[in-house]
């Protein structure tokens, strides 16, 4: 039998890249990058894709726990008996104590997240909760609190480019990378990063603040500008609400103050506020995971994103443009968002998500009349903000509450892919696992968490499955590569098959995902069968190109319908809470400790091989550091007597990791550097305290964390 090529797509992240699968003998041979959307490239990953399928630790079969959790016993199931034991044991839990007493969660990827939050939401609660908890959410929540929705840099059309934590030879380097064109035509580049990246030898001006200073650094480019007089101040009359109030904050923000916070010489400060004073048209990349990742975060991605709105580069040629396309009608989201909100419930006490006013600006045709009623989701008492603007859970939340039983106890969690290894002190996420009624965990490999369960359920990857992929104006139904291996199951299968076992209330969801798909596209002019019979991505009919100006003359989905410099949603949570509307900065480091712990703890920086810990146990990601090891300044580790490849101890107030010293000028003095990919000893997120969180997002703060470096003596 000869080579087929088949198309399918990577997700090792969420970007979905398109892929050409060699097959022979119905078994992958390669995976090789297919043209569009990558430009013919793939990650270091992608590449290794195939290992990553066939990886030796996929989880074959269901299987029930049969000794005590943690001891490895199982026994192997059919998928029926797996729905009817999992049916029966989360009907019975919702008939005695309600539906709230059942937290749902998952991990990666994010392509099934509709069909399961729908899942959830028929199950009769709003316990749904994500990785986003961790990722993306909170630079989404600035986004959305600013500007009512996301934006994205136009960059070429800029006369200069602000990239605060932009890393794309890293992170998304598949997609293409448009700074080097951009300064090949002339353009501009400030590059914000206290590490030096690859993107950093494109910048001309490279700024290296200490790490969460990023809010102190914003505000006084913010001030500068003002007092130089290169606002826009007919934009802001127009479209900005909040500005007497932030001009008035960011006077304190002056050149001496700001290098005393950021660590960044007073005449770097000067040049880089100059060439932005000089550019009227700028734009401006913010890294979703690095720049939130501090227990000041979120005001400080608001704080960054205040600059478009002063100088009126929101929504404007060579500025940031809005994410989401005003025609609702052509938005295929915003169809998938109307599926999930079929069966949503409503809050008892009219908390959350769908009380918001941004959000029933975004859904008017919502009707509340008729709906079931449940308990505020997770973590709505401890992170107000989050629960109002984010349709989620708060998951860093979780553990406490299933310890503490407050405000009321979670029995089960039911689980697509649950990684403790990104949960802060997550030894107490491993012990609220032990303590559950019942668990259920769905995954592809065996993780910690999955051994912990009592069913285990085996799901497939992208290129055993199909899928319906979104992508700007296009849309494409990928069909499976091959067979999905062993007995795993797609995750929607599994979510649809499990509805049907368990006689949900929800028709559609019982039929199967291609109902679902041939429902969710019924009026976007393409049909499901010609969709999947082309194999290739097409043209939305009537979706256009976006025009600049466009949001900003409809109004915005904030509260005021203008740019937010003085959040109204903010303004409304309870005062006990101390959340200030204005994009305010504080210092994101504990005042306690600095003696006894005097370097900084970095924590998720990006390595090319890696991504989180998913390509644990695949070749390919032993390439380039196979060993787990610490990033450190030379002369912070002369100071400490350490040389290159050393035995070390890093130390927080929580505990202790052994890795292995690199030392780099990449890293800024001062600070350690440490990925997130390791296991075991070397897993830096234990060592960091669990209330390590951003009181208005809930995000941990990786980044910012008081340690210590020494050398290990035992070795």
């Amino acid at each position: 039998m000869g080579i087929e090529i088949r198309k399918s797509i990577c997700r090792v992240c969420s970007r979905g890249c398109p892929i050409d699968v060699e097959i022979k003998n119905e078994e992958i041979r390669q995976i090789t990058p297919s043209n569009p959307q990558n430009g013919g490239q793939l990650c270091a990953l992608g590449y290794a894709y195939k290992e990553y399928v066939t990886r030796p630790d996929r989880i074959r079969t269901p299987l029930r726990r049969v000794g005590e959790r943690g001891s490895g016993q199982w026994e192997s199931i059919t998928w029926e008996e797996a729905y009817r034991e999992i049916g029966d044991k989360l009907l019975k839990l919702r008939a005695e104590y309600g539906a709230d007493t059942v937290a749902f969660y998952t991990g990666y990827t994010k392509w099934y997240r509709p069909v399961y939050q729908r899942f959830v939401h028929s199950f009769g609660t709003l316990n749904y909760g994500t990785e986003s908890s961790a990722c993306h959410q909170s630079y989404r929540m600035a986004s959305e609190l600013n500007f009512g929705v996301l934006t994205t840099p136009d960059i070429p059309n800029s006369d200069l480019f602000i990239g605060w934590a932009y890393n794309p030879f890293y992170s998304g380097n598949s997609q293409g990378n448009p700074l080097e064109e951009f300064r090949e035509r002339g353009g501009r580049v400030i590059i914000v990063d206290p590490k030096y990246t690859p993107a950093a030898k494109l910048a001309d001006i490279h700024l290296r603040p200490d790490p969460g200073t990023d809010g102190a650094l914003a505000h006084f480019f913010g001030n500068y500008l003002i007092q130089h007089g290169k606002t826009d101040e007919e934009y802001i009359a127009a479209y900005v609400h909040g500005f007497p109030e932030y001009k008035r904050y960011v006077r304190k923000f002056t050149l001496e103050k700001t290098a005393q916070i950021t660590g960044i010489p007073e005449a770097t400060l000067l040049a880089a506020a100059e060439l932005i004073a000089d550019s009227p048209v700028f734009s401006i990349s913010i890294s979703g995971a690095a720049i939130p990742h501090h227990t000041n975060g979120m005001q400080n991605c608001r704080a960054i994103q205040a600059l478009l709105a002063i100088t009126g580069n929101f929504d404007r040629e060579g500025g940031n443009l809005p994410v989401e396309y005003p025609v609702d009608s052509l938005n295929l989201k915003v169809e998938w968002d109307k599926f999930v909100d079929e069966t949503r419930p409503l809050s008892e006490d009219g908390s959350g998500y769908q009380n918001s006013v941004a959000w029933h600006k975004k859904n008017p045709g919502f009707r509340a009349e008729g709906r079931k009623t449940c308990k505020p989701k997770i973590g709505s008492g401890r992170f107000p903000l989050w629960s109002r603007v984010v349709d989620e859970f708060q998951s860093m939340d979780l553990a406490r509450q299933i310890l503490e039983g407050t405000p009321y106890p979670i029995r089960a969690v039911f689980a697509l892919g649950m990684n403790r290894r990104m949960f802060l002190e997550n030894e107490k996420l491993m012990e609220a696992l032990g303590k559950l009624e019942f668990f259920v965990d769905v995954d592809v490999f065996w993780t910690d968490a999955a051994k912990l369960a009592d069913i285990v359920l085996p799901a497939c990857t992208s290129v055993e499955r199909a899928e319906l992929v979104c992508s700007g104006p296009t849309v494409r139904y990928v069909s499976p590569a091959i067979k999905p291996l062993y007995q795993s199951k797609s995750d929607v299968d599994i979510l649809c098959e499990l509805a049907d076992a368990m006689e949900l209330a929800d028709p559609l969801l019982r039929r199967g995902y291609e109902a679902i798909v041939r429902h969710v596209m019924m009026k976007i002019g393409i049909t499901f069968d010609d969709l999947r019979s082309s194999g290739a991505a097409m043209k939305i009919p009537g979706k256009e190109p976006y025009r600049p100006g466009k949001s900003l003359l409809l109004g915005l989905r904030t509260p005021t319908g203008k740019i937010e410099l003085y959040s109204e949603t903010i303004a409304d949570i309870p005062e006990e809470y101390g959340l200030n509307p204005l994009p305010t900065y504080r210092d994101s480091l504990p005042r306690k400790g600095k003696n006894e712990y005097p370097l900084t703890l970095v924590a998720g920086s990006r390595i090319s091989t890696r991504f989180h810990s998913r390509f644990n146990g695949v070749r390919a990601s032993d390439y380039f550091r196979a060993v787990p090891s610490a990033e450190l300044h030379p002369l912070d580790a002369q100071t400490l007597g350490i040389r290159q490849g050393d035995a070390i101890l890093v130390t927080t107030p929580t505990g202790t990791m052994r890795v292995h010293a690199e030392l780099t000028k990449a890293a800024k003095r001062g600070t350690v550097f440490m990925f997130q990919s390791y296991a075991d000893e070397a897993d830096v997120n234990r060592i960091i305290d669990g209330n390590h969180l951003d009181p208005y997002s809930g995000f941990p703060g990786y980044r910012t964390v008081r340690c210590k470096v020494e050398g290990d003596r035992a070795v």
